[in-house]
């Protein structure tokens, strides 16, 4: 885990208030505000953000860089 990360915060989910894991594929790491990615994204003509967090640098640059992206465009 980056320096960075120790001294983030993790990320409650407000839909069911638990700790939101990594969103790498394969790690069940807690994801971190630091290590966050965001995406607009327009349903139904109705604007809205997804975010995505991550327990590291690296699996968010592995996740920005791969097929994995599930249609992340920025």
């Amino acid at each position: 885990m980056n320096e960075t990360a120790r001294h983030s915060k993790k990320v409650l989910s407000r839909d069911s208030g638990d700790w939101l894991l990594c969103c790498w594929d394969t790690c069940e790491k807690p994801g971190y505000e630091a290590n966050k990615a965001v995406q607009r994204v327009t349903e139904n003509s109705e604007r809205k953000t997804v975010t995505y967090v991550f327990c590291s640098e690296r699996h968010k640059q592995y996740f920005l860089h791969s097929h994995i992206r599930y249609g992340f465009t920025a």
